[in-house]
């Protein structure tokens, strides 16, 4: 499994659910990336407006996205169900 989180610099939530994933992946030992919209050209304002948010890769291919605002207890719900399998 891959947990990629979109992110901005300077945002305070950002960095939270950095965290929390961060215990997440030590604890379940999936894959984790962090992508800055800021640094992405091409990347609308709007875009920009609903972050943080994460794309969780599964197994079987699939990805499953937590938009803005990302609830910790869903995310966290979800990795431990996928890493359950």
């Amino acid at each position: 499994m891959q947990v990629t989180l979109f992110t901005k610099h300077s945002c305070q939530l950002c960095d939270a659910l950095k965290y929390e994933l961060l215990d997440l992946q030590a604890e379940y030992g999936f894959g984790f990336s962090e992508h800055f919209v800021d640094d992405v050209q091409g990347r609308s304002e709007d875009e920009k407006k609903h972050v943080p948010y994460v794309d969780m890769e599964r197994s079987d291919g699939s990805t499953v996205r937590f938009e803005f605002p990302v609830k910790q207890i869903e995310l966290r719900r979800a990795i431990r169900v996928e890493m359950g399998r």
